[in-house]
């Protein structure tokens, strides 16, 4: 009897493969007219080209998703540009150089080789953040302002350096962010090491880092249906739609996690413990250039200034990253809690960063912005649940033997990262052959 998978994004799809990689028949069921989820591929009429609905990046710490990338045939040295993290401004004032040194010794390297920490201040206060990555220890009501404050912050160092790495890790400010999950982010990257912070740029599209290929694998097995009800069967198991199933990964946002659950017996008490999920977008601009830039960096920090149209925090020229000649004349922004740009023309969007950009990437020896062609502003309205103090979230159990949850809005220890989501869904189908095991036994 199959089991089934509801939800068509990383979560259900890393929980598809892990059953059928281990001989388990599966049906997936994805509402979308594309799988994929909040990282899927859009075709953009603007450009014409495919695109991810987002820019997303991996870090070496992501090893579930790298080791699933593998038992799908596909090498990470080949699908991803892999660097050491430097995280530079554009404009030159920012300089922060991991060098590859065994961990802890590569901590003194980022304090000795970097620059524009405001002085010996700044540097102290980054080798106390060093010793304070222990998540545990942290207060989960504390933002990640005070706790940096706490650690003696610079407030340029906050602007420049703090604030960025908090949007572009939570999308949400380090004023309202869970300091608790901002400290995981950084323990098992920027305290792990050089090999877990090394930055993982895709070189093509997300979807064709592994989510292609999980697709072919489950072929007709992939079910374009928003499911309506799911139901204890009485014969045992699950029915999905009608259709009997040995048991069930709910792997959809919260909110239709909670639709299908609601009729359940016994949902209101589960429910009545679940949080009452706010979401943020993040805006991603990608401008079409009419030759390769060659900034020499493939990601580079900007300072935001939204009362000046200036709204990107992060940009990626994609002519060191991108296989094909059109990817290489890529350069895509992002602009974290994008909720704020609501209702603004999108064309006054992208003059004002493309005009951020010429200002703060304009100094040095970079070359300059060349003409853009085109541009398309997509945002995702959804895009992550708001990581605030006191959040709580389910884990993968529920009180129905077979039906587990799945998806970066649970409990993954991580705030909505494409890791986060890919970890759930191993762990939902981990957790579920256990049960059938243990059931059989």
């Amino acid at each position: 009897m199959s089991i089934a998978v509801i939800g068509g994004g990383w979560a259900g799809l890393a929980a598809a493969v892990r059953l059928r990689q281990a001989g388990r028949s599966v049906r997936v069921y994805e509402a979308a007219a594309a799988p994929g989820g909040r990282a899927r591929r859009i075709e953009h009429p603007g450009l014409g080209l495919r695109l991810d609905n987002g820019q997303h990046i991996l870090l070496g710490a992501y090893t579930d998703t790298l080791t699933l990338m593998q038992s799908l045939g596909v090498d990470p040295a080949h699908a991803l540009l892999a660097r050491d993290l430097a995280l530079q401004s554009a404009d030159g004032g920012l300089n922060l150089r991991f060098w590859p040194l065994p961990s802890p010794l590569h901590r003194l390297g980022v304090l000795l080789g970097s620059r524009g920490l405001d002085g010996w201040r700044g540097r102290r206060h980054l080798a106390r953040v060093f010793g304070a990555l222990a998540p545990p220890g942290i207060d989960p009501s504390m933002t990640v302002a005070d706790w940096l404050d706490g650690l003696g912050c610079p407030p340029g160092l906050m602007a420049r350096l703090w604030e960025p790495l908090c949007l572009a890790a939570m999308n949400t400010p380090a004023q309202a962010a869970q300091a608790r999950l901002f400290a995981r982010v950084l323990a098992d990257s920027l305290g792990a090491g050089p090999a877990a912070s090394r930055v993982l740029i895709p070189r093509d599209d997300l979807h064709g880092l592994w989510p292609d290929r999980a697709c072919t694998l489950l072929g007709d097995r992939l079910r374009r249906q928003r499911v309506r009800s799911i139901a204890p069967d009485p014969a045992g198991g699950w029915r999905v739609d009608g259709e009997p199933c040995q048991g069930v990964i709910l792997a959809v946002p919260a909110a239709e996690a909670r639709r299908l659950l609601e009729p359940l017996p016994d949902a209101a008490d589960f429910l009545s413990a679940w949080p009452a999920l706010a979401h943020s977008a993040i805006g991603t601009l990608t401008l079409r250039l009419v030759r390769p830039w060659r900034s020499g960096q493939p990601m580079l920090l900007l300072r935001d200034d939204p009362a000046r149209d200036a709204w990107g925090q992060w940009l990626f020229d994609r002519s060191a990253s991108a296989r094909a000649d059109a990817g290489q004349r890529l350069v895509h922004v992002v602009i974290g809690t994008a909720d704020r740009y609501a209702g603004r023309d999108p064309a006054r969007i992208a003059a004002g960063v493309i005009a951020q950009i010429r200002d703060q990437a304009g100094a040095g020896a970079r070359p300059p912005l060349p003409e853009v062609e085109a541009h398309a502003l997509v945002t995702e309205r959804r895009a992550t649940f708001d990581a605030i103090p006191g959040l709580r979230r389910p884990g993968t159990v529920t009180p129905w033997p077979g039906l587990l949850l799945a998806g970066d809005w649970t409990d993954t220890g991580y705030p909505a990262v494409l890791e986060g989501a890919v970890r759930s869904g191993l762990r939902a189908a981990d957790r579920l052959r256990q049960e059938a095991s243990a059931e059989a036994a």
